[in-house]
């Protein structure tokens, strides 16, 4: 009995070995050992449809790290969308606030719209939290890029050894 669970053991570990596993490694990926290219990877991805938007995201910070006039852009339309998001959120408060008081005495049309200003200003200051969240800076973008090209990286392998079974 512990010879058969010797071989199986064994005949496992060879199946794991050999099959063709994705690694990432600081902006490179490799297969078997042997470097691919990133529309290499963009082609597997799609044939296996497995990791394409990680793996657009996963550019798209490679490029606004490259790229200091896309980071630049990028920021800036991040940082505008914030800020008015923000500030209508800001005057949203203040509407909701000054409407505030004995909440008994209301009438139902009044509570409707109490309740619906204070999920809009939710609405629009949690919008504002996340326009903020995706300026980046040129620190941080390796990290992003790393962080979704790894995604790739165990989407495809999963993806790959579902289709090999």
């Amino acid at each position: 009995m512990k010879l058969l669970t010797t071989i199986a053991a064994v005949l496992i570990s060879i199946s794991v070995f050999s099959q063709d596993y994705v690694e990432y490694d600081n902006g490179t990926f490799t297969q078997n050992g042997e470097e691919l290219s990133m529309e290499q990877v963009y082609d597997l991805a799609l044939l296996h449809k497995a990791g394409v938007v990680n793996f657009r995201r996963g550019n798209k910070f490679d490029l606004m790290y490259k790229d200091r006039y896309l980071r630049n852009i990028n920021n800036g339309f991040n940082f505008v969308g914030s800020a008015f998001s923000g500030f209508c959120g800001g005057i949203g408060v203040l509407i909701v606030s000054d409407a505030s008081g004995d909440w008994r005495w209301r009438d139902a049309s009044e509570k409707v719209r109490y309740v619906i200003g204070v999920g809009a200003t939710t609405g629009l200051l949690a919008v504002s939290l996340k326009a903020f969240s995706r300026i980046t800076f040129r620190e941080g973008c390796p990290r992003k890029r790393d962080k979704q090209f790894n995604k790739v990286a165990d989407k495809l392998n999963e993806a790959i050894q579902s289709f090999n079974q």
